[in-house]
């Protein structure tokens, strides 16, 4: 917008006016353009009715819009209009402008690592029909689950939570002569309403969550979350990252000579897993077993091995073994090792501490051993991994 407005004679300071069009409503990504709008001085509207985009954008002549481009007369505006723009879905059309969007691959590569972790061999999810999002996350976990010998299996009842998707469940554990109550299987959930359905229909039908059926959902939309029983284990996809990447990206637009931003698609990378009841089990028959790797949960940061679990289970350290070989993934020993390996990931992405502060709180007795240990597990030092974490972060 070109004009500049005058009081008693003195040119006010102009200033863009940018329209946040979500046809899928999501405040998070809202506050998260709102921050860049605010420290770039734009004045900045979002209309929450989606239904009535044709008549927001009738008469509108602003200078920018982050848009998530679904609805046929949002589109047809945009053809016809050249405004600097950014769309936030995979949306199929032939736009020439640049696109932010969730990191789908990542997201399912985190889903599988966290069933993989908890023991979990088979996870069902929804077939992921023709949303572009949903398949690629499907594939991605797919992926990540096959790479060590998981498997998913996409349910063809609906494409949609209904009570057909738990018959079809009990059809296939009926196939194999077994009842769905006794298994112990991962659900993935595209995002969090999905998840949060899943869990109704679980509890509805006498389904235990997360001892028959883990649930694990995408968004971590602590509105939805508020809701449930059952609290949900959730992948914080960084929705408000999302939204200040988009903001940043449409102010790079501005700038006559940038053109490196036309048509490209970034990939905004998801945090990590937000663990909470819904998965906090593992997929195992033994009780024993059972109770021995919540124990490991709960202490591996106090520097135990594999002998205290014995010795808290009340068994003798071979019977554990052996109990683990018969229906764990893992022995104690290597679940202990796993289990700090991963304490010192997240503290390494999350805070600044030495690594001999993380050793000592993750149960390591030198920072020799947790340096050899995180190098086995994650192919690279603790210093590269930090390094890494923090550029990903910032771009």
């Amino acid at each position: 917008m070109q004009v500049f407005f005058k009081a008693k004679g003195i040119a006010m300071i102009k200033r863009k006016h940018i329209m946040l069009l979500l046809e899928w409503y999501d405040y998070r990504i809202h506050r998260g353009v709102a921050q860049i709008a605010w420290e770039a001085g734009w004045q900045l509207n979002c209309p929450k009715d989606p239904v009535t985009n044709e008549g927001y954008l009738k008469d509108w002549k602003g200078d920018g819009c982050i848009a998530l481009l679904q609805c046929r007369e949002t589109l047809e505006y945009f053809r016809t209009h050249n405004i600097p723009l950014v769309d936030l879905g995979l949306g199929e059309h032939e736009l020439p402008i640049p696109r932010v969007v969730t990191d789908n691959r990542e997201i399912g590569r985190i889903a599988a690592e966290h069933f993989r972790d908890h023991g979990y061999r088979e996870v069902f999810a929804l077939e992921p029909g023709g949303i572009p999002m949903y398949r690629e996350r499907f594939d991605a976990l797919r992926e990540f689950m096959e790479m060590d010998g998981g498997h998913v299996t996409a349910l063809q009842t609906a494409e949609s939570m209904q009570p057909e998707v738990i018959q079809e469940l009990y059809w296939i554990a009926q196939k194999r002569k077994r009842r769905l109550e006794e298994l112990s299987i991962g659900f993935f959930a595209y995002q969090d309403n999905i998840a949060a359905e899943m869990i109704s229909l679980c509890l509805q039908h006498g389904l235990r969550v997360p001892e028959n059926i883990a649930v694990l959902g995408v968004d971590n939309d602590d509105l939805i979350n508020t809701g449930l029983t059952v609290k949900l284990s959730s992948i914080d996809s960084d929705q408000e990252g999302l939204g200040r990447r988009a903001a940043l990206l449409l102010g790079e637009m501005f700038d006559p000579v940038e053109t490196s931003s036309m048509s490209k698609i970034v990939r905004h990378p998801p945090k990590e897993v937000v663990v909470r009841r819904s998965t906090d089990c593992y997929a195992v028959r033994s009780p024993l077993v059972s109770e021995a790797l919540h124990w490991i949960q709960l202490n591996f940061h106090t520097g135990i091995q594999a002998v205290d679990v014995a010795e808290a289970m009340g068994v003798t350290q071979q019977g554990l073994q052996k109990a683990f070989v018969s229906n764990y993934c893992r022995s104690p020993g290597q679940e202990i090792r796993l289990q700090r390996i991963h304490a010192v990931a997240h503290l390494l992405s999350s805070t600044d501490a030495k690594l001999d502060e993380i050793a000592l709180n993750c149960g390591f007795n030198s920072v020799d051993t947790l340096i050899r240990s995180f190098r086995s597990e994650f192919k690279t030092t603790p210093g590269n991994y930090r390094k890494k974490k923090r550029a990903k972060a910032i771009t």
